[in-house]
């Protein structure tokens, strides 16, 4: 009876403890990895609301996300806050992502299923626990428009890079690969001449020129890239340094990206030896551009490959200087073009030169054009294209990038 008295003392205890003990208060901390991983499986997906230039300078990553949207205005309603701690129902994510009427564009996450209530509803408390602290005021016109327009305008110009793929057609651009990400290139030279006709269904019948490339960002300046093209079995090494980039330093209104690197031709004749010096290539490009808008930029390419003519019996390097160009439309839907004068050594019949469009869709780039050259190693485009232009002996091809 007594140790039955002395349990039920014991229970009683506990259970007076647990409901008259003060409740430890919740704050945002609390919430914040349930919101990262809401981010991370509907938002910051590859492509998406991640990396250096996300959509709308907006990155939802898990150690960015929180920078981005806390008291900062809206790009698309600069006089709304992405997340509001002063008036949560003012939060524009929160209006986003229910797809409100007074949005502008498209309910978010785009081309994908919304949010279940639940997660809407975690990213509501998390912006209920917010400290309010000293957020900023964005005054409004008559119109309801943010006089603070101005200063987005202004950042907009940081929300695109130069350049959306790391190659223009041939030309290596400024874009590098954002750390730990990983770069998948698939890129293709159909040989028949687009004058062939019909009958080749203007060289797309094939046979083509192939390279894939598989690229790896070391940290976000800093990347190795190495491929490999049926076009004399050629393997190629390369690194891509990040110098200079444009936004970093107003002074210096250039980007600028250092490309070097070597390949290995492995098509040999029997009894040869792969590793000999006519099979080596060294080569060199640094890509130097300047992006005037969102919409334009403009990238110079100063280049040169040894042993770019292997198969003489004294071969010679080349030396060039490649210009570059992208014209963007609405939805990242751009023009592109290039060409590649040879200024010292080696050449082929004419000047590398490709012209066609771009379009980027989430981790995706997409590049189709026509071109006078076929190879795709340094090596290979520098010396320039062996068709000529006023022949119509020039070839279709196309780029993909896929970003993981």
């Amino acid at each position: 009876m007594k140790s039955i008295s002395v349990i039920f003392l014991v229970i009683f205890g506990i259970l007076s403890a647990f409901l008259f003990s003060d409740t430890p208060k919740l704050t945002e901390n609390d919430f914040e990895d349930d919101i990262a991983q809401i981010f991370k499986q509907s938002c910051s997906t590859s492509g998406c609301h991640q990396g250096r230039f996300p959509p709308m300078n907006l990155n939802l990553e898990r150690d960015k996300f929180k920078a981005s949207l806390v008291n900062v205005a809206s790009q698309e309603l600069p006089h709304l806050k992405l997340v509001d701690t002063g008036d949560s129902a003012k939060s524009y994510l929160l209006m986003k992502i229910r797809g409100n009427k007074a949005i502008s564009g498209k309910q978010m996450p785009l081309d994908g299923p919304p949010l279940q209530e639940k997660d809407i509803q975690a990213i509501e408390t998390w912006i209920l626990h917010l400290k309010t602290g000293d957020s900023t005021k964005i005054d409004t016109d008559e119109t309801g428009k943010g006089v603070e327009d101005t200063e987005i305008a202004k950042r907009k110009i940081e929300t695109k890079p130069a350049f959306w793929g790391t190659r223009l057609v041939n030309l290596p651009t400024t874009q590098t690969i954002d750390k730990g990400k990983v770069l998948f290139r698939i890129s293709h030279r159909y040989f028949p001449a687009v004058s062939d006709g019909y009958d080749d269904f203007y060289g797309l019948d094939g046979p083509a020129v192939i390279l894939l490339s598989l690229g790896y960002g070391i940290n976000d300046r800093l990347s190795i890239s190495l491929a490999r093209s049926n076009r004399f079995k050629e393997v190629e090494l390369s690194f891509k340094w990040l110098v200079l980039e444009q936004r970093e330093i107003p002074a210096i209104p250039v980007s600028a990206a250092l490309n070097v690197g070597g390949g290995l031709i492995t098509d040999i004749e029997a009894g040869e030896k792969t590793f000999q010096s006519k099979n080596i290539k060294f080569n060199a490009q640094l890509s130097i551009s300047h992006r005037f808008s969102n919409a334009f930029s403009l990238v110079l390419v100063p280049a040169y490959s040894s042993n770019t003519n292997h198969w003489e019996s004294s071969s010679q390097g080349t030396l060039s200087l490649g210009v570059g160009a992208k014209y963007m439309f609405p939805k990242d839907f751009s023009l592109i073009a290039e060409w590649i004068p040879v200024l010292a050594g080696f050449r082929a019949e004419s000047s590398g030169w490709g012209i066609g469009i771009e379009k980027k869709i989430g981790g995706h780039v997409f590049q189709v054009f026509v071109t006078n050259s076929i190879g795709m190693t340094s090596s290979q485009f520098v010396p320039g294209g062996a068709f000529k232009l006023q022949d119509g002996d020039f070839r279709f091809g196309f780029n993909i990038f896929r970003l993981f």
